[in-house]
């Protein structure tokens, strides 16, 4: 019986594997036609290959996808590569595609939902994304690709809305150790953020008035900082640029964070309450004021 089950299961993989195979052969035909429409400005045979979630209306796309193709400067063609990982979930079958894009290394995510007879495809994603973005664009993404585009996925501190943050314990400049566990029962405001990042120093004299109007209450401002070596800190760019967030250098790979400045607001139970890159002022004013039981 043991050996007639190792046989069934043998004949189930080998049957598997030649028809990954079988449709890895097909999406591979499809993705380069697509690249060739591209390639020879034949948009609208191009859109029709793609996504309905990776562009807008059709009349839109084509407009801007001339202008692109005519506006850039590099005419590298789009070309693709290989086919790095196949998976079925559920009915849908999925790939993962190396391609060449404006002569970068790029990913095409592919879906078919007819046993990987016909594929419809995002456009080229950066090889550096992170996985969650990827999901948030293709939900039903298998969370196997994650072992090739994103192996730090689901290991990074993500800030989900509702949610509670993972532990942490930050050094600042100082050298001051500052821990979640220690903040229990205040609002945190994190502002993650980098020296090369303009919009992030050109709202520091704010945020230094906000932090000099929140003095004296329940609330603590810390300033994660990516690309941002401490010395460079200290020696050069705080001088210039002072900041009355606690700033505490990080390593950004570590944060499922990827657009700067992000705000994250914490209340006192140590749950997410909303993160942006587009708080104004005011706004970050009235959500800590309403985290501190100050508005009714």
């Amino acid at each position: 019986m043991k050996k007639i089950n190792l046989i069934v299961f043998v004949l189930f993989v080998t049957t598997t594997i030649i028809a990954q195979k079988s449709f890895e052969k097909i999406v591979l035909g499809q993705a380069k036609e697509m690249a060739s429409d591209y390639n020879n400005q034949n948009y609208k045979k191009y859109v029709d290959f793609l996504l309905p979630t990776d562009w807008g209306k059709e009349s839109k796309t084509l407009s801007g996808l001339g202008k692109l193709h005519t506006e850039r400067r590099d005419t590298t063609p789009f070309k693709i590569l290989r086919v790095l990982k196949s998976a079925i979930n559920g009915n849908e079958y999925q790939t993962l595609v190396l391609c060449k894009f404006w002569n970068k290394d790029s990913y095409i995510f592919s879906l078919s939902k007819d046993g990987g007879r016909n594929w419809l495809f995002t456009c080229p994603i950066s090889t550096k994304i992170y996985f969650n973005m990827a999901v948030v664009k293709i939900p039903t993404l298998d969370t196997t690709f994650s072992d090739i585009i994103d192996t730090k996925y689901g290991k990074r501190a993500y800030y989900k809305k509702g949610e509670k943050i993972a532990p942490f314990k930050f050094t600042d400049i100082q050298g001051k150790s500052i821990s979640s566990d220690s903040l229990n029962g205040k609002v945190l405001v994190l502002n993650f953020w980098s020296i090369s990042c303009s919009p992030c120093i050109a709202e520091m004299p704010k945020l230094n008035k906000l932090v000099a109007k929140m003095k004296g209450k329940d609330v603590v401002f810390i300033a994660p900082a990516a690309f941002s070596p401490k010395d460079v800190l200290i020696n050069s760019f705080l001088p210039k640029h002072p900041f009355d967030f606690r700033v505490v250098p990080i390593d950004i790979d570590d944060y499922s964070v990827s657009v700067f400045p992000t705000f994250v607001l914490i209340d006192r139970n140590l749950k997410v309450v909303d993160s942006s890159s587009k708080f104004s002022y005011k706004e970050l004013e009235q959500k800590i004021e309403e985290l501190l039981g100050n508005v009714n």
